[in-house]
């Protein structure tokens, strides 16, 4: 597979004719990697997700709306290296998550509803696209209904996004394709000069990873730099439902969540040891578990990575300067069985809540979907 990486980020850009059999002729699409890690600036910087893993895992934090107890931290992106979004792909299929089958519920009961939203000659920009499985159902209305579109995929791996981009775009020829690698902060200063009418969409109740003021400041931001009058934004939204039903969600009879969570800390090893120039990591995963708690007056569920015995992990003699400018110091990290890092939330959301993110961020709640057993919405916000 032949990329083409602008490292200068223009709008225009050489297509990727992704095909491992170059006799074989497909739909081109284009590839741009926006990754701070493949900027050069001729200056030596520590990498901000090395930055992030050492903070997060030498100074303890309170979670979001509470005060005690603390715990050690990783950036929640960690778990979405290669591996991390195949098994977050397979997550998807399991019969407990119910996030994804209610989705596509609604994007297949009131599709007609959703593209009479979104105008010829004009952007529809996802927001974390994966394997694009339920992305398909709404390209596929555009593809038929619609002139004009131009679908922009983000996501943080080129291969998967590759993989994705790869298997949809031959298949929609009036939907041009163009796959931006990076995360939402580095990606989307892509569309801060175009006027073209927009529609951002971010499936999956992926804000529900975000605090409150996470969710505002980001959408604040978009609303800001890159949304104009007219614009809106499509956005999943897991709705606040019995207990059971959410732990069951993330914690299948499968294992599969358990693999996606503790995936994290063998992606963390890879990093130290391509930032270390050495093989050795940081973390023993077979002495950690993964355990996951909901709870219900917040509306949110909490997953961790639990020490299984007591320990002592060592930075790689390498790093330990990068460490010292970071956190003061080298220290080895001391873990008591039972001891938690916390890596991710899933919040859940009441009635009355995309109103009040609407108010908090300059947009209108124009329109909002269910499905059939009322677990999930999608809602459409407008920028006024």
């Amino acid at each position: 597979m032949t990329a083409v990486v602008d490292p200068e980020r223009t709008e225009a850009s050489t297509p990727v004719h992704s095909t491992a059999d170059k006799a074989t002729a497909v739909a081109p699409y284009t590839f741009l990697d926006y990754r701070t890690a493949n900027v050069q600036d001729g200056q030596t910087q520590i990498p901000p997700l090395f930055r992030g893993i050492v903070e997060g895992l030498s100074v303890p934090k309170a979670l979001p709306g509470t005060t005690a107890p603390k715990y050690r931290t990783l950036p929640t992106v960690l778990l979405y290296d290669d591996l991390g979004l195949e098994l977050f792909d397979q997550i998807t299929y399991v019969p407990e998550y119910y996030l994804t089958t209610s989705e596509i519920d609604i994007l297949e009961t009131k599709i007609q509803d959703i593209i009479a939203e979104i105008p010829d000659d004009s952007d529809v920009i996802e927001l974390g696209c994966g394997s694009l499985r339920k992305t398909k159902i709404l390209l596929d209305a555009l593809n038929k209904q619609r002139t004009g579109i131009t679908y922009y995929a983000i996501d943080v791996m080129p291969l998967p996004l590759h993989e994705s981009m790869e298997s949809l775009s031959p298949q929609l020829s009036n939907v041009s394709f163009v796959a931006l690698c990076g995360t939402y902060e580095e990606v989307m200063s892509h569309f801060k000069k175009s006027t073209r009418r927009k529609t951002i969409i971010w499936l999956g109740s992926s804000i529900g990873n975000c605090t409150a003021d996470e969710a505002t400041t980001m959408l604040s931001g978009i609303v800001d730099d890159v949304l104009y009058e007219k614009d809106a934004v499509v956005i999943g939204m897991d709705l606040q439902k019995d207990p059971a039903i959410i732990m069951d969600a993330y914690h299948d009879s499968q294992g599969v969540t358990a693999a996606f969570e503790l995936n994290a800390l063998s992606h963390v090893n890879n990093i130290i040891s391509a930032y270390a120039q050495q093989q050795q990591g940081l973390f023993d995963v077979d002495r950690f578990k993964y355990v996951g708690e909901y709870d219900d007056k917040i509306g949110r569920h909490n997953a961790y990575i639990e020490a299984q015995e007591d320990m002592i992990l060592q930075w790689p003699q390498s790093v330990k300067p990068q460490v010292r400018d970071i956190c003061g110091n080298a220290d080895d990290l001391v873990f008591k069985c039972g001891d938690r890092i916390y890596i991710e939330s899933s919040h859940k959301y009441g009635p009355g809540d995309a109103n009040t993110l609407a108010r908090a961020t300059g947009l209108t709640h124009a329109a909002g979907w269910v499905d059939s057993r009322k677990y999930y919405s999608l809602n459409l916000f407008r920028k006024p």
